[in-house]
């Protein structure tokens, strides 16, 4: 393991941690948070915490948003605008298990829209790591009993979240073609801020419903915590790990999402530790080390 790796390893895991606390607290405030509120605000905010970062060099990196206008846009709308917003959405009417187990799929989405637009093809480390990983995954989220996989039942909830996860896909293989001239911060940014311009008419639309952030302890954290944590926190350190090492092998790390998720479930919701957790852990770290790590013949 060369030290590239490593340091794209931690940013992907990072990021995955920050995001699991993300569909956590989605979870949580569903009935009290309105999705695209949710979503507009915090990248409001993200934009409002960037700038200060983002002002020595803003006008160089206009000129490079501006040259890749579309592309930037695309980025934008996919990550900030519809797999956030789609992802609340989809936290309101599913179980919370449906929905870690749904997004345990979100590596095989990355790698086939790479496959089709990059032509990456699919080694049979990574093929073995996914299988290993989603085992570790499943073991946790049914509890270490194989039976309880058998009581889903796929709902609208869990089509928008299968939703939001192709649009990640494409979100991930987008980031492949950032332009070289753009900052991380800078992307970030302006994905920040074109993220909230789109999302503008959708909470205008459910403002108009009655329906809007509260004032309360719960909304205000809400916002506090996605906007530095789920946006600016955990969007730079995946658009670096991508950087380091690529969208097919960078995805392999958010497996861990559910893995993170459930212990995040232990500290904030008073779950306890149990042994499918001490067994599952292991076995899905296993599986995304495994899979990043370098390619083996073709399958």
């Amino acid at each position: 393991m060369n030290r590239n790796f490593a340091i794209a390893a931690g940013l992907a895991a990072l990021a995955s941690l920050c995001w699991a606390g993300n569909w956590v607290l989605g979870r949580a405030i569903r009935a009290d948070v309105p999705p695209f509120g949710l979503t507009f605000w915090r990248w409001f905010l993200a934009t409002l915490i960037l700038l200060p970062f983002e002002a020595r060099r803003v006008r160089a990196d206009w000129a490079v948003v501006r040259a890749h206008l579309p592309l930037i846009a695309g980025m934008a709308v996919l990550s900030a605008g519809m797999f956030q917003s789609m992802t609340y959405i989809g936290l309101h009417s599913t179980e919370a298990i449906n929905a870690l187990l749904v997004s345990a799929t979100m590596p095989v989405f990355v790698v086939i829209i790479a496959w089709i637009v990059l032509r990456e093809r699919l080694s049979l480390r990574q093929a073995l790591g996914i299988g290993v990983s989603f085992c570790g995954v499943a073991w946790i989220i049914a509890r270490g009993d194989p039976a309880r996989l058998l009581d889903l039942h796929f709902n609208v909830g869990d089509a928008w979240i299968l939703g939001a996860l192709v649009v990640w896909g494409l979100y991930s293989v987008l980031l492949k073609f950032r332009p070289k001239g753009l900052s991380p911060v800078g992307l970030t940014f302006f994905i920040a801020m074109i993220g909230t311009a789109f999302m503008l008419p959708f909470m205008l639309w459910e403002m108009s419903r009655g329906l809007h952030v509260p004032l309360t302890a719960a909304g205000l954290g809400s916002v506090a915590y996605t906007a530095v944590f789920a946006s600016v926190v955990a969007l730079l350190a995946y658009n670096a790990a991508v950087a380091r090492i690529g969208p097919s092998r960078s995805v392999f790390f958010l497996h861990l999402m559910p893995v993170f998720g459930a212990g995040l479930a232990v500290v904030f919701l008073g779950e306890t530790v149990a042994s499918y957790h001490l067994v599952g852990f292991p076995v899905a770290l296993g599986g995304v080390l495994w899979a990043t790590s370098a390619p083996e013949r073709v399958v």
